[in-house]
């Protein structure tokens, strides 16, 4: 049902929903924006006149990756690309929310890993985090809504380099750095604010930016043509990206393959199921059934097995989900079908030189 919801509202917000009641909620929306409007240009001018303070944790570096808009537009695997860079000479605290987690209500932010990988849930802790944890043992990753303490306890655990995961719009925390990741396929979250349109502040945001991820880069041109439009706006550099599938394996960890001419049942909960549909086809399968849920849920097991059977009843061999849904994921041998999970690497594919320059220039400050 929530899920419905929320794609019902979508649609009428990007216009895929024609008609006069469309029309009539978009303009209630319209209405509703402007006081968001109001609240979130009046707070950023009182943090940019200095009106509101900020506090600057005892560490080295600080670095924000975030977006304008809300929905998924790839800061997690942008956090893991740029955590990549420095996992090897620095000790790395990974600062997240844990959206829609028990953690994130908690008044204490938890720590999910010290340096020796996940020590709570998923179901507890947030997917995303657990995946940052799982992927960077020897990292620190913190999480709760309360990024000041969080930023303390990663203070007081040695960190050179804080990571605030979907930091943009937390300004009490000051940063060093702030790292912006746009959707090429809706920059600017349809040019209104939140909730008539996507935008969680103004575009003239994007003059924060030390850099701008344009991720879902499709080809040189549709890199130009936005970088271009983002001069307008910004003269961060810029740098595009896109998700690329590393290996598909097995919860026995044994290899998926040869994937070209599988048919296969695919399902997610990510803000994006539309990219992973496309991601399955690009390998050649044929996909007979999907099931989507909402960001950060999963689906319950008795919708699993349903879900299943139905797949194996037309023709399905396996069923396909992204590494995002295998971590909130328990044992599945009593499925009709095998579960395989699709790893995707974030390869940057336009400013190559542009990338390398800034990460220079972190580590420079890192090493002062």
């Amino acid at each position: 049902m929530q899920r419905q919801l929320e794609n019902y509202l979508l649609d009428v917000i990007t216009g895929r929903q024609k008609g006069v009641m469309p029309f009539l909620i978009k303009s209630v929306l319209w209405t509703l924006s402007w006081p968001y409007k109001a609240l979130i240009t009046c707070r950023n001018l009182a943090f940019d006149q200095g009106w509101l303070r900020r506090y600057s944790p005892p560490v080295p570096v600080v670095m924000s990756i975030g977006n304008i808009v809300v929905g998924g537009t790839g800061k997690t695997p942008v956090t893991m690309l740029i955590a990549q860079e420095f996992y090897s000479e620095f000790l790395i605290a990974v600062l997240s929310r844990g959206y829609r987690s028990q953690a994130e209500k908690l008044a204490v932010p938890v720590i999910l890993s010290k340096g020796e990988g996940p020590l709570q849930s998923a179901a507890f802790c947030g997917d995303e985090p657990f995946l940052i944890a799982q992927n960077f043992p020897k990292a620190y990753v913190i999480v709760g809504r309360d990024r000041h303490k969080a930023s303390d306890m990663a203070a007081r655990a040695g960190a050179q380099l804080i990571l605030l995961d979907d930091g943009m719009q937390h300004r009490r925390l000051a940063r060093d750095f702030e790292v912006v990741v746009m959707d090429t396929s809706d920059p600017f979250g349809q040019g209104y604010f939140l909730p008539r349109g996507l935008l969680r502040e103004g575009i003239s945001s994007l003059a924060r930016a030390d850099l701008i991820i344009l991720n879902h880069t499709v080809d040189r041109s549709m890199f130009v043509s936005m970088k271009e439009q983002l001069r307008r706006h910004s003269k961060a550099p810029v740098v595009g990206t896109r998700m690329e599938v590393e290996h598909v394996e097995g919860f026995d960890r044994k290899p998926i393959e040869p994937l070209k001419g599988k048919k296969v049942g695919i399902f997610c909960g990510i803000a994006h199921p539309e990219y992973f549909y496309r991601t399955v086809e690009q390998q050649g399968c044929q996909i007979v059934d999907c099931a989507f849920v909402a960001d950060h849920k999963c689906l319950e097991p008795a919708m699993l097995e349903t879900f299943a059977r139905q797949c194996r009843e037309k023709g399905a061999e396996l069923l396909l989900c992204t590494e995002k849904d295998k971590v909130k994921m328990a044992d599945n041998a009593n499925l009709a079908l095998t579960i395989a999970w699709v790893k995707m690497r974030l390869t940057i594919i336009e400013g190559k030189e542009e990338w390398s320059t800034f990460i220079d220039q972190v580590k420079a400050d890192l090493k002062r």
